[in-house]
């Protein structure tokens, strides 16, 4: 049982093909490489199982995409993904649906949670937040290529004395894991960048250290969100990029920042 999709360079499933199946996995992914850039339509099966098919623009699963939704015995299709999204695709995803999940929508729950921690810890620093938190799916990341994560993406300024502000980024992803059942999340990895100028360096290592050391208080604050899950045991976890689809339509456009899903399997 899979899921499968398959690209093509034409409008209308014409010319040159690309062909993916899940192949009993619950995540298959292609970087086009060479291939990028060239595809114009797009159909999916549902072979026994269900689940979508996304195609992105860029190479590493993020951007735009197009997405298929498709049942188990049933098909979908783009036969022109349209003059804004033609020839762009650089990544593919499948993600096969178990029979019967549990979706949750992250963004909302969790940077409401990140911002009021994060101006709580850092009020009266030189630190400051530039915007909201993103929070977004990173799927098999160069740094850590086997796993997929929920990520934390948050601007910031660095106030500097007798020189302008420095512009800074911080990035967080998050695990989510089953153990005995019960369903966990772990801020797996930090990121930290820093505007280049002759200051850099030492801004770096002034928020670096603190920035961090926080993923401890992310992790227990994930823990704490997902005690409304504390009673229920599951079976599996996995994640959705964008927002929640619904199967009732066959596709939809989406950009990778606008939320993410968490998907639980009741046991």
């Amino acid at each position: 049982m899979s899921v499968v999709s398959t690209l093509w360079v034409d409008r209308d499933f014409q010319g040159l093909s690309k062909t993916s199946d899940s192949g009993g996995y619950r995540y298959y992914w292609n970087r086009w490489g060479a291939t990028n850039d060239v595809f114009s339509s797009m159909r999916a099966w549902g072979q026994g199982d269900r689940g979508h098919a996304f195609a992105f623009e860029h190479i590493d699963f993020n951007g735009r995409f197009a997405a298929l939704n498709v049942e188990s015995g049933a098909s979908s299709w783009w036969s022109y993904f349209g003059s804004s999204f033609n020839d762009v695709v650089s990544s593919s995803l499948l993600v096969v649906r178990a029979p019967s999940d549990i979706l949750v929508p992250l963004r909302q729950q969790v940077a409401p949670t990140f911002a009021s921690m994060f101006d709580a810890q850092t009020a009266g620093t030189q630190l400051s937040r530039e915007g909201d938190p993103r929070v977004y799916g990173t799927f098999f990341p160069g740094h850590d290529a086997d796993r997929v994560f929920m990520t934390i993406d948050q601007d910031l300024n660095v106030a500097i004395d007798t020189w302008p502000d420095y512009s800074a980024n911080v990035k967080y992803d998050v695990e989510f894991y089953l153990s005995g059942g019960k369903l966990h999340g772990y801020a797996r990895w930090s990121h930290v960048w820093v505007e280049s100028g002759i200051f850099s360096g030492d801004v770096h290592d002034a928020i670096a250290p603190r920035l961090h050391a926080a993923k401890g208080d992310i992790t227990s604050a994930i823990e704490a969100q997902l005690a409304v899950f504390a009673d229920m045991n599951f079976s599996d976890t996995y994640l959705l990029p964008g927002p929640q689809p619904d199967m009732a339509r066959f596709g939809y456009f989406a950009a990778h920042d606008d939320d993410i899903c968490l998907a639980v399997v009741p046991a």
